[in-house]
């Protein structure tokens, strides 16, 4: 026999009765994951900065609603943007290359050690 039964807030029981093994009780799909806080590339950031600055005044909010953002961005981002914040995190991250003639030279300085 299947019955299907309101188990409760956010919560769905639709299993056989006599197959029900630790309750039965699945979670409901449209219960949203723990939110994440949302991070914005410094390209984007720009990006999004120079076409607000562009926009006729009615179009302005048409723009923080297309991108689901708040004016607090936009006053954030030109702050970090007039300190050059901005263009220091458009670098690439990581170390930088090796350059070839450090390559080199370590490569002789290990052939003279060995040599001596």
């Amino acid at each position: 026999m299947t019955m299907a039964v309101p188990a409760g807030r956010g919560l769905v029981d639709d299993v056989r009765v006599d197959e029900r093994e630790g309750g039965g009780r699945r979670p409901d799909p449209e219960v949203e994951p723990k939110a994440r806080r949302r991070s914005f590339s410094a390209a984007y950031k720009l990006r999004i900065l120079n076409e607000y600055e562009a926009a006729p005044d009615g179009q302005k909010g048409a723009i923080l609603r297309r991108e689901n953002l708040y004016s607090a961005h936009i006053v954030e981002w030109r702050k970090a943007r007039e300190a050059g914040a901005l263009a220091g995190l458009s670098k690439p991250k990581g170390r930088p290359p090796v350059d070839d003639r450090d390559k080199e030279l370590e490569k002789l300085r290990a052939e003279k050690a060995k040599l001596e």
